[in-house]
């Protein structure tokens, strides 16, 4: 009867240095078992440092977000919170205070502008992908 192999896994490495602060990543670390991953990352990681806790996750509990660019763009437009476009929306206001301009108009011309920097934007992709 041949003796099992030991499964080893992959760990993440966490490590708080004071009650106040955050659990920062420190590493990673291969372990066949969180007990064991915990005392090597105690002897690898606070070897010369102070701290008051540490974590120590198996990477395939770790469930992360995709890298493509999707995933984390914005799904609402924002841009009235930048302070970039505070002074096109206080004369378009003015505009339409002044009955220069009707709301439909704001509409219409926000719109275009927007599909003109996403027309832009793939334009670019598109010329980056070539290369």
């Amino acid at each position: 009867m041949a003796a099992e192999k030991p499964v080893f896994e992959a760990y993440e490495v966490f490590v708080q240095k004071s009650h106040m602060d955050h659990h920062v990543h420190v590493g990673s670390l291969i372990a066949p078992s969180p007990e064991v991953a915990l005392q090597t990352a105690r002897e690898n990681y606070l070897r010369r440092d102070k701290a008051v806790n540490i974590w120590v996750v198996p990477q395939s509990q770790i469930f992360a977000a995709p890298y493509d660019d999707d995933f984390l763009s914005r799904e609402l437009d924002r841009r009235y919170r930048e302070v970039a476009g505070y002074t096109e929306n206080g004369r378009l206001w003015r505009m339409f205070k002044e009955k220069e301009i009707t709301i439909e108009e704001i509409v219409r011309y926000v719109h275009d502008r927007d599909k003109a920097k996403k027309q832009a934007a793939s334009e670019v992709r598109r010329g980056g992908e070539s290369k």
